[in-house]
């Protein structure tokens, strides 16, 4: 009897497993998506316009957060809440030049076709 049981406990742990890689691997597939996180708020989207424009230049920008600050708040914040807003902004930047990459991606592969 004490067989059996390890038996279920052991097929059981491998499907709770197997449940974990196929959730992580749907999970990951559908990140890849263009537009599968929440839509943007009117300053997010805005913000990602700019940042449109800053990636669809033919130059090199060296600093992309600088030209993405809005300095009049910039200049109203604590020290501390500068630094939380460039920490702010940046994860936003790599998260929306990551869609723009991922847009731009599909959409040549639609126009190779």
């Amino acid at each position: 009897m004490r067989k059996k049981i390890k038996g279920k406990l052991y097929f059981m742990a491998r499907d709770a497993k197997s449940r974990m890689r196929n959730y992580n691997r749907e999970k990951s597939i559908f990140n890849q998506i263009p537009y599968s996180k929440v839509s943007f708020n009117v300053y997010d989207q805005e913000l990602y316009e700019r940042v449109c424009k800053i990636l669809s230049r033919d130059e090199i920008v060296i600093n992309p957060i600088k030209e993405l600050i809005d300095n009049k708040y910039y200049n109203t914040l604590s020290l501390e809440g500068k630094q939380r807003y460039i920490f702010d902004l940046s994860e936003k930047y790599k998260e929306m030049k990551s869609r723009y990459e991922q847009e731009h991606n599909i959409l040549s592969k639609m126009s190779i076709i």
